[in-house]
């Protein structure tokens, strides 16, 4: 294990218990009796506290993994990690998890059609008209015999509907099917729309109205950013400028200096050697006057 496996390891090490310890008190803070589970917060939050709990687990096998020590004391710390991310996870599947429900029926509120009602309505006797009972060869019905007609004897060949068809209709209420039979299909479209149509609307709405709010927060930081790097390019500008001009003036006084130090240097030196040259002149008279 290299330098760098070995400090993220250290780094793992300490994220995990700092996220355990955080994971903890969270949900014991948190009062999940009185949470509405439906709520999608809740729900939210649920998922983002599982999803930091993935991670701990993530951190807690890197951990193990790279684990170079010897000791038992180690595992056995790894072990009680490990337990205590189960008992909040745990905790926190049964307590706030998002349970299914069925949603509500669409076909109870879908109305009858009124086609099908009058369809099913019984054709009175005296609706069939003369014409049909003759074009079909029937004899009058008496009272006895009508109460034991069946259904099947009550419809009409198909010669009779032909008849009734073209023969002119005085009466417009005999009419076989009713006249705003396509407005019923869109009726009951309209108030058949299911309500999660609506709530996938709405929603799409809102997201719309927060991407156009994002949006145009974005081009305000935008140009907010803009104006910043204008303001130090000027302030960086100026300094360079201020940087260039001290570099001359350093040139100049570097010059300056290394003549003046050239020029003391060689005062010194005369000095001195005037002040060596008066001692020895001195020197050289006392010994000739002391010996002559």
């Amino acid at each position: 294990m290299n330098y760098q496996d070995s400090e993220q390891v250290i780094h793992d090490r300490v994220n995990l218990g700092r996220l355990v310890r955080k994971l903890e008190k969270t949900v014991q803070e948190e009062d999940w009796d009185n949470t509405n589970v439906s709520s999608r917060p809740t729900w939210v939050k649920t998922q983002g506290l599982l999803q930091k709990m993935r991670y701990a687990r993530k951190l807690l096998s890197n951990v193990e993994m790279y684990e170079d020590s010897p000791y038992a004391d180690s595992d056995a710390q790894y072990e009680r990690l490990r337990e205590t991310i189960n008992r909040l996870e745990s905790v926190v599947k049964e307590r706030v998890a998002l349970k299914p429900h069925r949603p509500a029926p669409i076909l109870p509120t879908i109305p009858t059609p009124l086609f099908a009602i009058r369809a099913t309505a019984p054709v009175p006797l005296s609706a069939i008209t003369p014409s049909a009972s003759n074009s079909a060869g029937t004899e009058p019905i008496s009272p006895d015999e009508s109460t034991t007609i069946t259904a099947q004897d009550l419809l009409l060949s198909p010669s009779d509907t032909a008849t009734m068809l073209r023969a002119p209709s005085s009466n417009p209420s005999v009419t076989l099917l009713p006249p705003n039979l396509p407005s019923s299909p869109a009726k009951s479209t309209v108030t058949g729309t299911p309500a999660f149509l609506q709530n996938s609307a709405a929603l799409q709405e809102e997201l719309s109205a927060q991407l156009a709010q994002m949006a145009t927060q974005l081009k305000r930081n935008a140009i907010h950013f803009a104006d910043s790097l204008d303001k130090d390019k000027a302030v960086v500008l100026e300094t360079q400028a201020k940087l260039e001009r001290n570099h001359d003036v350093m040139q100049r006084e570097r010059v300056r200096v290394r003549d003046h130090r050239s020029k003391s240097w060689g005062t010194t030196w005369l000095v001195l050697l005037s002040i060596m040259v008066a001692i020895v002149g001195f020197i050289l008279t006392f010994f000739v006057i002391r010996f002559t």
